[in-house]
């Protein structure tokens, strides 16, 4: 379990955005295009290229990786 830090998700969202300038937006549509025949169909997940979409109510809640594939993106940053 993740130790509690006083941080919100906004914060972290606007850091993204405003400091490491991300393009919030765009990480928005790479998702829906990911997802969008799945939200189209009324899934409620999809498993594409190692990463679990969880889908609910038409929207995309949550984006999950597996172990192996999480640790497999921190090794390739690192080289």
């Amino acid at each position: 379990m993740t130790d509690f830090v006083p941080v919100t998700d906004h914060a972290v969202l606007r850091y993204l955005e405003r400091v490491l300038d991300i393009d919030v937006q765009m990480v928005r549509r790479h998702i829906y295009r990911e997802t969008e025949n799945a939200l189209q169909v009324g899934a409620k997940g999809l498993r594409r290229d190692g990463v679990r979409y969880v889908l609910e109510g038409g929207a995309v809640v949550t984006v999950m990786v597996s172990e192996a594939q999480l640790a497999s993106n921190k090794e390739a940053r690192h080289v």
